[in-house]
C-alpha cells in the first residue's frame, strides 16, 4: 500500500478535460450564488488531500480489482467528488464532481 511522502506530492492526480470543464462550471454556479471561494477552497483542500494521501480521504465505494483501483467518494462542504485510486502507481482519477446544495 502506498504511504504519503513527506517530501512532496506522492499522487499524481488526473483530471479529464470533461471534469476540468465540470469543476469550471461548478465554480461558475457557486460564484452566482455568492459560494465561489468557499468552492475554491474545498476543491483546493480535496486536490491536496488527494495528492498527499488518497486512501485516507472519504470512503470506499468498490474495488476495480483487474485494473489495480479502488473507488472512493468523498465531501468537502460545498464540493462532493468520486475518485479511483492506484495505489502502486501513485495515480488517482477524478470521476465526477458534484456542487451540493447550500444549506441554510
Amino acid at each position: 500500500m502506498a504511504e504519503p511522502n513527506n517530501n512532496g506530492p506522492a499522487f499524481t492526480v488526473h483530471i479529464s478535460k470533461k471534469f476540468g470543464d465540470s469543476i469550471r462550471e461548478i465554480h461558475n454556479r457557486a460564484k452566482s450564488q455568492g459560494r465561489g471561494d468557499i468552492v475554491i477552497a474545498a476543491i483546493e483542500e480535496i486536490l491536496q488531500r488527494l495528492r498527499t494521501n488518497p486512501t485516507n480521504l472519504g470512503e470506499p465505494l468498490y474495488r476495480l480489482a483487474a485494473l489495480g483501483l479502488e473507488v472512493r467518494t468523498c465531501v468537502i462542504r460545498p464540493i462532493g467528488m468520486d475518485f479511483a485510486v492506484h495505489q502502486e502507481r501513485f495515480l488517482v482519477f477524478i470521476k465526477g464532481v458534484k456542487l451540493l446544495t447550500n444549506i441554510g
